[in-house]
């Protein structure tokens, strides 16, 4: 995650607003309030830190594995091998 900003001052957000801004929060695209309100979520919600694990892993398999793969259909496989074998079901 990223390094800890201060939560005082921070509102709760819902799943609803957490997930939806999970992928911005990721590529650190959020003003400071946005992103210590989805920390501050993530570090209390399990499905929503589920939701964060799933994203984090699915964004390292793609960058460990795109530079070597440059057809799709062969990265798409690799990256859903490196989900499957961290514990993340094929949603095929």
């Amino acid at each position: 995650m990223n390094p800890p900003i201060s939560l005082a001052g921070v509102a709760p957000i819902d799943c609803r607003t957490a997930v939806a801004r999970l992928w911005d929060f990721l590529d650190e695209e959020l003003d400071a309030i946005r992103l210590a309100e989805v920390e501050a979520h993530v570090a209390l919600c399990a499905r929503c830190a589920e939701h964060y694990r799933f994203a984090r892993a699915f964004l390292d398999a793609v960058s460990e594995s795109w530079q070597e793969i440059p057809d799709t259909t062969q990265l798409r496989e690799r990256v859903v091998e490196t989900l499957t074998r961290q514990g993340f079901r094929d949603g095929r």
